[in-house]
């Protein structure tokens, strides 16, 4: 019979310890279990250069936008049905809307639409301004 080999035993048994050692609970310390993170200089830090708490409330107090298009793509001030071209007599120009096939409908369909053209400006230096707007 041949005898085992002294040096394996040790080895093993050293890198059993080591890893029952690694999986045991340490204590985190008091740092960790008396931390709160709303005292932490971080966080005083973080809010003292992000003003988030204002713009927050600018939101809040901006008015809701009114729609100026109604369900059908009228304009609900005047009731008229006009070209996102800007042009009175225009009977639509674009391509028919995929949501209400309508040609009047410009980059976004009218119905219930919250924006209206103010004005066009053309590449060559024309303006196209709307009629409809105060």
């Amino acid at each position: 019979m041949r005898k085992p080999k002294r040096g394996l035993r040790p080895l093993k048994q050293a890198r059993t310890t080591k890893t029952l050692r690694s999986l045991q609970f340490a204590n985190p310390g008091r740092q960790i279990t008396e931390f709160t993170p709303e005292t932490s200089r971080r966080e005083k830090r973080k809010l003292q250069t992000k003003p988030s708490n204002q713009s927050n409330v600018d939101r809040q107090t901006m008015p809701i936008k009114s729609k100026v298009y109604d369900s059908q793509g009228l304009l609900i001030y005047s009731r008229l049905d006009r070209c996102d071209c800007l042009d009175e007599d225009c009977l639509g120009c674009f391509y028919p809307c995929p949501s209400c096939g309508s040609q009047k409908c410009g980059v976004e369909c009218r119905c219930d639409r919250k924006w209206l053209y103010e004005q066009i400006e053309i590449e060559g230096g024309e303006v196209i301004r709307n009629k409809n707007v105060n």
